[in-house]
């Protein structure tokens, strides 16, 4: 109906018609037989899509809009025919911006596909650790050793002795006193806090079962580095 309106009120020629015959379908003769339907000349020249961009996509009718048609005829023909050109831009423009797009997420993606590649090339390039401070089945690390300075317990594989002997295998076991020291060291600190929590505990709840707890709590790895050092001193 809008479109209708806009056809009459936009083109003088068309609203004199409509002023003299209406809106009705009439087929009005003429001296020399000529028959007109002036109902299909007050069709509509703008479809619906334009008129919804007029007032919501920010801009106004382009030249696509045929409005000063005087042709019946032309009134069903040019707006069937620029959907079609439409149509078909649209399609076009699809199909050029495609690999463009494709190209666009490829970019986009190609930081995760980096990160993916280095990934899977440090795994196969990374090798199992020599020795292990605990029994370790899965990586071969199930025969038991000791340094010789400070006696440290570890793990190795069966070829550990025709890779590491001498003066390789002093240093190697250097690393594995220090790895092993700062394991005791850590573990030494969880006991302490966890004792003083439960000395709070106690004095906080008045509790003489946290109290007897916490000073039930043996503190293993504490007495282990205090032994560690004794021998380091005494070595």
């Amino acid at each position: 109906a809008i479109g209708n309106a806009f056809a009459v009120l936009s083109n003088p020629e068309k609203r004199l018609r409509y002023d003299e015959f209406g809106s009705d379908q009439e087929h009005v003769s003429t001296g020399r037989a000529r028959h007109y339907n002036y109902y299909t000349e007050f069709e509509a020249d703008i479809t619906p899509e334009e008129i919804f961009n007029v007032f919501f996509g920010g801009h106004f009718p382009t030249g696509n809009i045929h409005m000063f048609s005087n042709v019946a005829r032309d009134a069903h023909y040019y707006p069937r025919r620029h959907r079609n050109e439409r149509a078909w831009t649209q399609e076009q423009e699809e199909e050029e911006n495609r690999p463009q797009n494709s190209y666009s997420a490829f970019i986009q993606l190609m930081p995760v596909f980096i990160i993916i590649v280095v990934s899977v090339i440090t795994q196969l390039m990374a090798t199992n650790p020599p020795y292990s401070l605990f029994y370790k089945s899965s990586i071969g690390h199930v025969i038991s050793r000791e340094t010789e300075n400070l006696q440290v317990p570890y793990y190795v594989d069966k070829n550990f002795e025709k890779n590491y002997q001498g003066a390789e295998l002093q240093e190697l076991e250097k690393t594995i006193e220090k790895d092993y020291i700062d394991y005791i060291q850590t573990s030494c600190w969880k006991e302490k806090q966890q004792k003083s929590d439960l000395s709070n505990l106690a004095k906080l709840y008045r509790d003489e079962r946290l109290k007897q707890k916490a000073e039930s709590l043996k503190l293993e790895h504490c007495e282990k580095l205090s032994s560690l050092i004794g021998m380091h001193k005494g070595g």
